[in-house]
C-alpha cells in the first residue's frame, strides 16, 4: 500500500506499508515458519521454494524482487514451462555465489532433494541453453546504488541479506 501526491512534476512518496493478508503472521525474535510454499512463484525467496525457514530475510529478498520485477522481469511469459524452476534458475544465476549457495541449503535444513535441485541449478548456470547473466554484471543496469540496493537483499544465504532497518537506511531509498 502505498500513499503519494504528485507535486511539480514529481512524485512524492509519503507512506509505504508492505502487506500480503494472505501469508501475514508475526514472528517473534528467532522464530520462522517452515514446512509451507508461500507466496507467488514470482517473487517467493529460494529458501520458500524448498519450503525452507521462513522469516524477516525472505521478506527482504521478496521486496527486492517486487521493487526490481519491471527491470529484471519485464513482460517476459513462459510459455510450457515450470514457473518455480524458471523462477529459481533465475534466483541462483543473477544473485548466486558459492557462500551464498551454502547458505541457503543449510535454510533447507540440507535436505537431500533440495541440495541436488539447488546444485544441478548451480552448475547449469553457464550452460548455454542458460541466458541469465550475474545480475552485478549487467550493462543494462546503471545505477550503481539501486545495484547495491538489490543486491544487498538478494544473497541467496538468507542471514547475508540486508534488514529491513538496513534496507530503510540505504542511499537508493533515500531518493524516494
Amino acid at each position: 500500500m502505498v500513499d503519494r501526491c504528485n507535486a511539480q512534476d514529481k512524485t512524492i512518496i509519503e507512506h509505504v506499508q508492505i502487506i500480503d493478508l494472505e501469508n501475514d503472521a508475526h514472528l517473534p525474535k528467532g522464530r520462522c515458519i517452515e514446512g509451507m510454499l508461500a507466496g507467488n512463484d514470482n517473487w517467493r525467496s529460494p529458501e520458500a521454494h524448498f519450503k525452507g525457514e521462513l522469516n524477516k530475510p525472505t521478506d527482504m529478498f521478496s521486496f527486492a524482487i517486487v521493487v526490481s520485477n519491471p527491470i529484471l522481469w519485464g513482460n517476459g511469459a513462459l510459455m510450457g514451462v515450470l514457473p518455480a524452476l524458471i523462477c529459481l534458475q533465475r534466483q541462483v544465476s543473477y544473485f548466486g555465489d558459492q557462500e551464498g549457495l551454502k547458505g541457503l541449503m543449510k535454510h533447507t535444513d540440507d535436505d537431500e532433494v533440495s541440495c541436488q535441485v539447488l546444485q544441478m541449478l548451480w552448475e547449469e548456470r553457464h550452460e548455454e541453453h542458460i541466458p541469465y547473466k550475474l545480475f552485478s554484471e549487467w550493462p543494462d543496469v546503471f545505477d550503481p546504488v539501486f545495484k547495491d540496493f538489490i543486491l544487498g537483499l538478494t544473497s541467496l544465504d538468507p542471514h547475508k541479506r540486508l534488514t529491513a532497518r538496513q534496507a530503510l537506511d540505504h542511499p537508493w531509498l533515500a531518493n524516494f
